[in-house]
C-alpha cells in the first residue's frame, strides 16, 4: 500500500508539475492573445486612418475633377472664341489683300496710262522741237548753216 501511496504521491506530483506547466502555457498563450489582440486594435486603427484619408483623397478628388472640368471647359470655350477670331481677321485679311490687289492693279495701270502719255507727250515735245528748228531755220536772219 506504501508503494501504492508513492504512486500515488508520484502521480499527483507529476498532475501538479503538468497543471502547472498548463498554466504557465495559458499565460503565455493570453499573453500572446493579448498582444494579437492589441496589435488587431493598433491595424484596425490604422484601416480606420487609411480609410479616412482615401475618403478625403476620394472627396479631393471629387474637387479636382470639378476644378479640372470647369477649367476643360474654359479652355474649351476660350479656344472656341480664339477660333472665331482668328477665322474672323483671316476674313479681313483677305478683303484687305482683295482691296489691296485691286487698288495695285489700278494703280498699275494708271502708271503704264501715265507712262504711255509722257512718251507720247516726248514725242510730240521732239516733234514740235523740230517744227520748231526748222521754222526758225527758214526764217530770214537764220544763220546760213542751218536753212536747207
Amino acid at each position: 500500500m506504501l508503494q501504492d501511496l508513492d504512486q500515488l504521491a508520484a502521480r499527483i506530483g507529476q498532475l501538479v508539475q503538468r497543471t502547472r506547466h498548463l498554466h504557465s502555457e495559458r499565460d503565455a498563450l493570453r499573453l500572446r492573445l493579448n498582444d494579437a489582440e492589441a496589435e488587431q486594435r493598433a491595424l484596425k486603427q490604422r484601416a480606420a486612418e487609411r480609410d479616412a484619408e482615401i475618403v478625403a483623397l476620394q472627396a479631393k478628388l471629387q474637387d479636382h475633377d470639378g476644378e479640372v472640368s470647369s477649367m476643360l471647359a474654359e479652355a474649351q470655350r476660350a479656344e472656341t472664341a480664339l477660333r472665331e477670331q482668328l477665322a474672323r481677321e483671316t476674313s479681313e485679311r483677305q478683303s484687305l489683300e482683295a482691296r489691296y490687289t485691286a487698288r495695285e492693279a489700278e494703280l498699275q495701270g494708271n502708271l503704264q496710262n501715265r507712262d504711255t502719255e509722257l512718251q507720247r507727250l516726248r514725242v510730240a515735245a521732239v516733234a514740235a522741237r523740230e517744227r520748231i528748228d526748222a521754222v526758225l531755220a527758214r526764217l530770214p536772219g537764220a544763220p546760213a548753216g542751218e536753212q536747207h
